[in-house]
């Protein structure tokens, strides 16, 4: 089980990596390198970021710690995702002149 829960957390990994990337190079064709370099760098970061975080919640709280961490990361992503998404919808009605 171990080994199945290891390769499905590396298949989505790399599915993040390439939707990602996806998104990006529909952003500017001309900038594909640099927009890749920064989205490379940026998963990297934060990858590195998330590690020792989880390492020291790992330390102060133990397993229960890094479990609520590892849950709660992805929530606020997804309310910052929500909050966005309908924001931007918002702006772009009004920009439209729709209410």
């Amino acid at each position: 089980l171990l080994a199945l829960a290891a390769i499905l957390l590396d298949m989505a990994a790399q599915t993040t990596l390439i939707l990602g990337q996806h998104c990006i190079y529909r952003l500017d064709e001309g900038a594909r390198a640099r927009l890749n370099s920064v989205f490379i760098a940026t998963f990297f970061v934060g990858g590195a970021i998330g590690s020792q975080v989880a390492s020291v919640v790992y330390h102060a709280h133990g397993w229960t710690g890094v479990a609520v961490f590892g849950a709660a990361v992805p929530l606020l992503a997804l309310l910052y995702w929500g909050t966005e998404h309908r924001s931007a919808a918002r702006r772009g009605a009004a920009v439209r002149g729709v209410r």
